[in-house]
Parts: structure tokens; sequence; C-alpha cells
């Protein structure tokens, strides 16, 4: 039986500063929070990362224990990506980048994973390249690419800043794309204009997140826009890969873009109540959320 989805990024230690404390050593980027968001979900998913040497040292085999496939997680390099996150009140993040770990390339993807349904992919560091996409892309299955780790630069001091970037070669192999709040700052000039000239280079859905603010969803010549859950917020890591795990899981099953949508910001919004990699909902909880969405 093939994968559900598989999901390609890397692995990342993460520091997150919040104004009510600081999370050590928390396992971040999107095989953790999309990848246990699938798990939830019950959903069959696979990891392709990268880690180093000082991976095994400080987890143990923490995804296989919660039901992900880890053959697809190899340790190549000294360190793993490491980052530092601070974020302010209105949830908007400074990011130091510390580490990175190796790139990942088509030929780091099991063969078992190929005929996977779904592919979600969420670089980090700039860890995936256009023919990374191009070796998964089907007719058969869906890609969702979140590009905020192809638009970002590390500085030599590691300050992460994110810059306008031609992400055409990477489109045309992608089905959905989904960007945050940080990569809007660098769309260009109205914002519903340059997600159409984002679906013109090849994805039939846009997404658009921004924290507290309307998710915005394109999809064809259709605009949904969907106000976010009332939550007290406790931390935003991860926010936008459990939004995408759940919107993609949703897809697959009804290929309904608002429906997605709303299932997926519902998620979203479920899960930033809890500190680190937890708390991520159910089913079941992600559809009583929904009727709380206005």
């Amino acid at each position: 039986m093939p994968f559900d989805v598989i999901v390609i990024g890397h692995v990342a230690i993460d520091v997150n500063v919040l104004p009510w404390g600081v999370i050590e050593n928390a396992l971040g980027g999107a095989p953790t929070y999309s990848g246990l968001q699938f798990a939830a979900l019950k959903q069959e998913v696979g990891i392709v990362s990268k880690v180093g040497v000082d991976f095994p040292e400080k987890f143990p085999p923490i995804y296989s224990k919660l039901g992900l496939d880890t053959e697809g997680i190899f340790v190549a390099g000294e360190h793993t990506t490491t980052f530092q996150n601070t974020y302010n009140e209105s949830g908007d993040r400074t990011q130091i980048c510390k580490h990175i770990a190796p790139q990942i390339i088509p030929g780091d993807i099991p063969n078992d994973y190929l005929d996977a349904k779904a592919f979600y992919v969420s670089p980090i560091a700039k860890e995936v390249t256009p023919e990374t996409l191009k070796a998964i892309k089907k007719k058969s299955n869906l890609v969702m690419f979140d590009p905020q780790g192809v638009l970002r630069t590390i500085g030599a001091d590691g300050r992460v800043e994110v810059k306008p970037r031609d992400l055409s070669e990477f489109l045309k192999y992608v089905d959905v794309v989904k960007l945050g709040r940080e990569e809007a700052r660098v769309l260009k000039g109205d914002i519903e204009s340059s997600m159409r000239s984002i679906r013109d280079m090849g994805p039939g859905v846009v997404i658009l997140t921004k924290g507290g603010e309307q998710t915005m969803v394109l999809s064809g010549d259709k605009m949904v826009k969907i106000n976010p859950l009332n939550v007290e917020a406790r931390d935003m890591t991860g926010a936008g890969d459990v939004f995408a795990a759940t919107f993609l899981t949703k897809y697959v099953e009804t290929r309904d873009v608002s429906t997605s949508a709303r299932f997926a910001v519902a998620a979203a919004g479920l899960k930033i109540r809890y500190k680190g990699p937890t708390g991520f909902p159910s089913s079941q909880e992600v559809l009583e959320a929904v009727k709380r969405l206005t």
C-alpha cells in the first residue's frame, strides 16, 4: 500500500524565544510539525531529511515511535539545521541560523516513497532544488510546496532575511503553494495580483497565511478569505506546517479547496495554543473547531 504523504525538508533544532519564556532545543522543521500533524490525522507518513551527527546524540528515534516512517532520514555532516526564533507579541519572528545540514537531492528519496499520494515539500534553508520537485511530481499525485526556505538568505552572522526570488523553476512542478506572513512581505504590489502571478507559474491553488489575520486562498479565479480561529496563542512555531498538513490531507480526500482551507485554519488555531511540538489536533477536534470559524 502506498504512503499517504511524504514530507521533504530539514528537521530543525529550534530555540524559541517567546515574550513569555524560552523553549530550548525543541524539534522543529516540517518533518516535525507537519509530520506529527499528518500522524494525528491517521495518515501514513514518510520523511525525507538530513540531520547531523549531533541529532542522535540529543534525541531518540522519536519520529518512528510516533508513527512516522524514517527510511528517508539520513545522518550527514556534523550539525543538524539549527535556528533561534525570536517572536514579539504580534507573532513576528526574527531568526538566527546557527547550523545548516547538507542539501537533499533526488537520490535521497527512497523508492518506496515515490508512489505516495501526496508530497509536502517545505525547505527551511535552501535544502531543496527544482530537480527534487521534478523527481517526485507525477500526474497521479499532489505536490504542496512552501517556499520559505528558498526565499531565505542567511548572512555571515546567521541572520535570516526573506528576499524576492524567481520561483518559476520550482512552481512548474507544484499543485499547491503556501506562503506565510514573512513571504507575503516580499510580494510585489497588490497581494491578490501577486497571488495570481504565482498561480500563472503553475500551481492550481495559491494560499497566503498571515498568522492572526485572514487566510487567503486562490483557486483558479476564485478567491476565498477565512478568518482565524479565536484562541489564545502560546507558540506560533510550526503553525504553517500544521495548516499545510491538514489542508493537504483534506484536499487529497475531497478536492474541495474551500473546505480544506477551513479545516486547515481551524487546525492551525488549535495547535498554537500549545508550546513546541505538542498539541496536534485530531480530525474530530478539527471538525468541531471548524464550526467556530466565522
